[in-house]
């Protein structure tokens, strides 16, 4: 029997068999804090646990389009350990949630938060490091689909320095999904239809970045080769 026969009879038996070569893409989903961190409190609605629902909707739905997901947490807990306190116990915990991207391979990480401004402020906004070009990438196909939400409040991408987004190897972003002091955003945050609409749209822009970010690589090189050229003619009109 040809290889070829036993491999259509393969998928012909195991219709959702999934080869190597199918995988979209490998990404750790952080959910931020945890454990005795709860993030931000307003009306005793927890940072920490929007943050880990919308992650697990988020998982779910990546999984389903062949992303290969890790989350940093799948409970309430954070990754330090006894003894640790302050600064010190966060940036333990910040380092084995870098360490655990690192050794997943990750093509990308994504941090959920919760956002705390002013009274008025709604809307999810995307957090990219400045010099990061990969991570600006990621930010932006992220926000342009979370801005199809019906009804929101159109934010744009921002730079930050956060410990998470500067020492990260891969492509990494802060979606911060709304704003908790603000009541009726976090009544919607606690609304399962809302936190499934938002992982949905984040979804949809970690897919689309996955699909284009060899793309913008290569555009990348292009204009650095073609800077390259046009140095190289003006040393030799100037010599």
């Amino acid at each position: 029997m040809s290889l070829r026969i036993i491999l259509m009879a393969a998928l012909v038996v195991f219709p959702n068999l999934c080869w190597a070569g199918n995988v979209a893409g490998r990404v750790v989903i952080d959910p931020g804090h945890g454990g005795y961190d709860p993030g931000a409190c307003r009306k005793g609605v927890t940072e920490k646990q929007i943050n880990l629902e919308i992650a697990k909707e988020l998982k779910k739905i990546l999984q389903d389009k062949k992303v290969e997901v890790l989350l940093t947490r799948e409970g309430d807990y954070n990754h330090a350990i006894i003894g640790l306190h302050g600064k010190e116990a966060k940036r333990y915990d910040f380092e084995r949630r870098i360490e655990l991207a690192k050794n997943f391979n990750a093509d990308a990480m994504v941090s959920i938060h919760v956002n705390v401004g002013r009274i008025r402020c709604s809307g999810p906004e995307v957090f990219y490091y400045q010099k990061s070009v990969q991570g600006k990438f990621l930010a932006e196909h992220i926000q342009k689909e979370l801005h199809q939400i019906p009804g929101i409040h159109r934010r744009v991408v921002k730079t930050g320095s956060y410990y998470l987004l500067t020492h990260t190897d891969m492509p990494c972003v802060i979606v911060e999904t709304g704003f908790i002091n603000n009541s009726a955003e976090r009544k919607k945050l606690l609304d399962p239809k809302y936190r499934r609409l938002l992982a949905e749209a984040i979804a949809r822009g970690i897919v689309n970045y996955l699909q284009e970010k060899d793309k913008n690589i290569k555009e990348d090189v292009k204009v650095l080769n073609d800077l390259r050229v046009f140095w190289s003619n003006l040393q030799k009109k100037v010599s």
